[in-house]
């Protein structure tokens, strides 16, 4: 059975540079007579791809190929500019660091947010948040609000969010190459248990 399905699917984007410009910007360039307007590029070119139930797959390429791009099109966070996107499952994305958290609040509600983005109940999420805490080794942090951890303890907690939720659909994008040494092992042991080859 087939869990992704694109389908000639393309991308145009603005350029990364015109993403910074603010209104100022824009209004004192188009009063000193320098607007530009927003350039287009193509990221993704027509892709096809099918990834069925039980497969695990990588992408490769290099930096600016469009990897991340691919991936977000796929968890829905982009739309594509043309083709079809099929997707079978709950996703569980870990693609930004960060990305479906808040910081302003605390680490244990963060749980419980992330949770409920995943489609999951309030109650099914505090079933977990003890056994969430242990694998992120965020036990004393619980009621810290997020934007006082470090980048290795927010992709940890990630993390241990997205494969204690079971997902149909895990997707990871180099999230795990800010952590540790030692939680890198623990976090290749539990995708071991997770994916039976």
């Amino acid at each position: 059975m087939e869990s992704i399905r694109l389908e000639n699917v393309s991308l145009w984007r603005r350029t990364q540079e015109e993403f910074s410009y603010d209104l100022k910007k824009t209004l004192f360039s188009i009063l000193e007579g320098k607007f530009n307007r927003p350039v287009k590029r193509l990221v993704i070119d027509t892709i096809d791809l099918v990834v069925n139930e039980g497969e695990k797959i990588g992408i490769i390429g290099a930096n600016g190929s469009g990897k991340s791009t691919l991936l977000k099109l796929i968890c829905g966070i982009l739309q594509p500019t043309s083709g079809s996107i099929k997707v079978s499952g709950n996703i569980a994305p870990l693609i930004e660091l960060g990305a479906g958290f808040e910081t302003e609040i605390s680490v244990k509600d963060n749980i419980f947010l992330y949770g409920i983005f995943l489609g999951f109940s309030k109650a099914e999420m505090a079933k977990r948040v003890s056994e969430i805490l242990e694998f992120s080794e965020l036990q004393d942090f619980e009621q810290l609000p997020l934007k006082a951890l470090s980048s290795g303890m927010v992709a940890r907690l990630g993390f241990a969010i997205a494969t204690n939720v079971e997902p149909d659909i895990l997707i990871l994008d180099e999230v795990l190459s800010v952590g540790d040494e030692s939680f890198k092992q623990k976090c290749n042991h539990r995708l071991k248990k997770i994916m039976v080859f």
